[in-house]
């Protein structure tokens, strides 16, 4: 699909929409100004965010997981041997009846059961072949003992859960998060709003952008057996910069992206804004088409250092006017007018997800769970 047929759709939603709203009530319209502007992120959260999940993690999320602990499973493959006489060593799976079988003894009961605890009583068996045998049983693959990495990590897999780890740590062993390459620029393909921890078949509200890119520690909770980490994907979320720029543009979004990071981002045509563009009062429509709202931002005072950066959201349109304007329902069927003329008539240009390329991990970094 090309940028021309996924534009002419939004185009086309985007006119409906805003047009029952210019005839109806008209946009809401809140200036952003000192600390409004960081809080930005949080004026609509999107569908599906882990801020709503059903679960707050309690103070036993943050105890460390102890691999003693874990009782065998039907499937789990152990190393049986006595000490002292390497030629019992013997690999074999805890079989679908629950019991362990090893040399020539009858079936010993495992499923539901510490290593140690089979240890023991294999021992008892055993005195009859050794002087006061020591059984060492170390589990080599987990049936049960495992979480799931899903999404837009470098090695989305199952892994052993063999030792205490936190979430962070979970998502480094499977390779960390995900980068692509977008018009020659290296970018996370991840969306860390929308990502989120299933556990027992449940929700937990786990902030993985303050996790991650924020090193809150206070977030990292630790994996449990069965636990499902999802690291949402951030392919086909675009934002639209138009008005008195360098380049009208569809960008896609990246967890993070600031509005001076839109607006700046270099291209084949340079990027940037015009002489003629009025930096005071740019606009940002968010929201849903039924109830838009129009944000105003001072890009002047927030690159003269003196306001923060405001932090998009996708589908963001950001329009930069070379006009004074004294309503934004005037400036809003203006920018209808240009989101229509200039993305839907683009022909040619990819959309996101087919000018992504998944960059190769480098030579020896191929790892096996």
């Amino acid at each position: 699909m090309t940028l021309h047929r996924h534009a002419c759709a939004t185009a086309l939603t985007i006119l409906a929409g805003m047009c029952a709203v210019i005839v109806g009530t008209g946009c809401r319209t809140h200036p952003v100004s000192g600390a409004d502007a960081s809080a930005l992120p949080q004026v609509k959260q999107p569908a599906g965010s882990s801020v709503q999940a059903a679960l707050k993690p309690d103070a036993s999320y943050f105890k460390p997981y102890d691999p003693a602990a874990y009782r065998l499973a039907v499937g789990d493959v152990v190393e049986i041997s006595v000490f002292g006489f390497p030629e019992t060593v013997a690999v074999t799976p805890v079989a679908p009846d629950g019991k362990l079988y090893y040399q020539f003894m009858d079936g010993l009961p495992a499923a539901g059961r510490a290593p140690s605890e089979v240890a023991r009583d294999m021992e008892a068996r055993l005195n009859k072949m050794f002087n006061d045998p020591s059984v060492s049983i170390l589990p080599r693959q987990f049936a049960e003992n495992r979480f799931l990495v899903l999404g837009k990590v470098v090695y989305p897999n199952v892994y052993a859960l063999d030792s205490a780890l936190t979430l962070r740590q979970a998502v480094a062993r499977a390779g960390g998060l995900a980068q692509g390459i977008y018009r020659g620029t290296t970018i996370e393909l991840a969306f860390l709003r929308d990502s989120y921890l299933l556990r027992n078949g449940k929700r937990v509200s786990v902030d993985f952008e303050a996790l991650i890119h924020g090193n809150d520690a206070s977030k990292d909770i630790y994996v449990r057996p069965g636990d499902v980490i999802v690291i949402a994907s951030g392919l086909g979320r675009e934002v639209f910069l138009m008005g008195a720029v360098g380049e009208q543009k569809a960008a896609g979004y990246t967890d993070g992206m600031t509005l001076v990071e839109l607006i700046s981002g270099s291209s084949e045509r340079g990027g940037g804004y015009l002489r003629t563009a009025r930096l005071n009062k740019v606009l940002i429509v968010r929201g849903s088409l039924a109830d838009p709202t129009t944000i105003e931002a001072n890009l002047a005072r927030i690159l003269e250092g003196r306001e923060p950066d405001v932090h998009l959201m996708p589908g963001d349109i950001v329009y930069v006017p070379e006009k004074p304007y004294q309503f934004a329902r005037d400036l809003t069927r203006a920018i209808i007018l240009t989101f229509v003329r200039t993305f839907a008539s683009e022909a040619g240009a990819e959309l996101v997800d087919e000018t992504i390329f998944l960059t190769a991990p480098q030579a020896g970094q191929e790892r096996t769970p």
